[in-house]
């Protein structure tokens, strides 16, 4: 593996140590300290085992050193037999480094090194727990019991079906698939790998662990625009959480592992039933129950609350009887009924489109969002049926617009009354010179026929 050197640290710089992290800012003014924290690498110990000469939490060249003096992932540290080794290539192409994250029930997420392009990535391993485990000896996934064999090789097969769609997919707000393959007796989707926190994350290091309505609606903004795009093309993403979510550096909000992801309108198979309790709806309890965009949707809404009240709501099955939920939360009545209509536990009482649901939180709020949905001339959502998305060929990085989008809390409608360029009163392009063309013909014709009427006068 090539020494990847310093010029390709650009994500942190250095203050006081080795290890200091230059805290960073997301769009939306608010502050992120992504995780890390200086360690010693003096220890006794480390004079009688080996590690990685690159970082396995980073992939920067540590020359062998138990604890890495760039971002302070320490080798040493005990890892359970459950996940990769480090350093194991799997695919004949990537090299497996940390865990990202906490495991979820039906995968492990590795940071890994792509030993072709020479660039980090996300690789998630299809294991669920309740099914399988590492085999004693080897990198192998094994059957915790030969009854589950079904079910595993069902959600293997989802597993992978829905790489190959998701992989065709191309939006800002939606992790990318690159690659996906068979091995150790199981499947791994290869992602894009992003520096930042999970939006989990970011909410546990506040104090309360909440955000402000505004900003909750903005960070899931970009959210409910990925979903469109996926509900459109008939995928539904069925584990939308916060540890899902990720604040990415520059600004991105990208929506990840869609592992548990299954076309629109499918149930259950035979597998195992899996869900977040808390962000799953009650049609996820139940095998064979059909699943939409009001699934998806349902996630969102607890999402939201998660963040503005700074726990989960209750898991849906707890709801059923006597709804906590149906009390008065202590915000604005609008916002209340956006929650509320999201969190409904009938699907007939939940929104059907993301698109419903992001005009109806900014207009709660009483918040204006210059790009999606689009303003029309009066200020009111004008909501594209088009999936908010860029073309496949288009470079990551679009021309800077005029002026720059606010990059603090939304505007309200009232001060964007103030801004022309937002809410001013919009002349069709070409109408000011199509009224002096038809000025100039209507007075050269009043200009003609009174010369012919002196000329004929008697």
């Amino acid at each position: 593996m090539a020494d990847r050197g310093k010029d390709t640290r650009v994500s942190f710089l250095r203050r006081d140590g080795p290890t200091a992290r230059r805290p960073a800012v997301h769009s939306l003014g608010i502050f992120i300290q992504w995780p890390g924290s200086r360690v010693s690498n003096a220890t006794a110990s480390d004079r009688d085992v080996t590690y990685q000469k690159h970082c396995p939490g980073c992939f920067v060249n540590k020359s062998g050193l138990a604890v890495c003096p760039q971002c302070g992932y320490d080798e040493s540290a005990p890892r359970t037999p459950l996940y990769l080794p480090h350093g194991v290539v799997i695919g004949g192409q990537y090299r497996v480094g940390k865990v990202l994250g906490q495991p979820g029930g039906f995968g492990i997420t590795y940071i890994a090194w792509d030993v072709h392009l020479q660039q980090r990535v996300a690789i998630k391993e299809y294991l669920p727990r309740s099914l399988a485990k590492r085999a004693d000896q080897g990198e192998g996934v094994v059957l915790l019991a030969a009854e589950h064999e079904a079910a595993f090789k069902d959600g293997l097969e989802q597993f992978l079906n829905e790489a190959r769609v998701i992989a065709r997919f191309d939006h800002p707000n939606i992790v990318r698939v690159r690659n996906f393959f068979r091995a150790n007796d199981t499947a791994y989707l290869v992602m894009d790998y992003y520096e930042g926190v999970s939006l989990g994350d970011y909410l546990a290091s506040l104090d309360g662990g909440r955000v402000p309505p505004d900003v909750a609606a903005q960070l899931l903004a970009p959210v409910l625009d990925g979903l469109q795009f996926v509900h459109d093309r008939g995928i539904v993403h069925r584990d939308v959480k916060p540890h899902n979510i990720y604040l990415a550096q520059g600004g991105r909000t990208i929506l990840l592992d869609f592992g548990a992801a299954r076309a629109a309108a499918d149930g259950e198979g035979p597998g195992a039933v899996l869900l977040s309790e808390g962000y799953a709806p009650l049609e996820q309890y139940q095998r064979g129950s059909p699943l939409g965009p009001w699934t998806d949707l349902y996630s969102v809404a607890a999402t939201l609350y998660r963040m503005v009240i700074g726990a989960p709501p209750p898991a849906a099955l707890d709801r059923v009887g006597q709804d906590s939920i149906a009390k008065p939360l202590g915000f604005d009545a609008g916002f209340e009924r956006v929650l509320r209509k999201g969190l409904a536990l009938a699907v007939a009482d939940r929104y059907r489109s993301a698109y419903d649901m992001r005009a109806d939180l900014f207009a709660a709020l009483d918040l204006l969002d210059e790009h999606s949905p689009r303003l029309g001339a009066t200020g009111i959502f004008a909501v594209s049926s088009e999936p908010v998305t860029r073309p496949i060929n288009e470079p990551d990085t679009a021309p800077a617009p005029d002026t720059a989008p606010p990059t603090g809390p939304a505007m309200t409608k009232a001060a964007a009354s103030e801004n022309p360029r937002v809410l001013g009163p919009a002349t069709p392009a070409g109408l000011t010179a199509a009224w002096i063309i038809a000025g100039a013909i209507v007075f050269g014709a009043a200009l003609i026929a009174a010369v012919l009427w002196l000329r004929l006068a008697p």
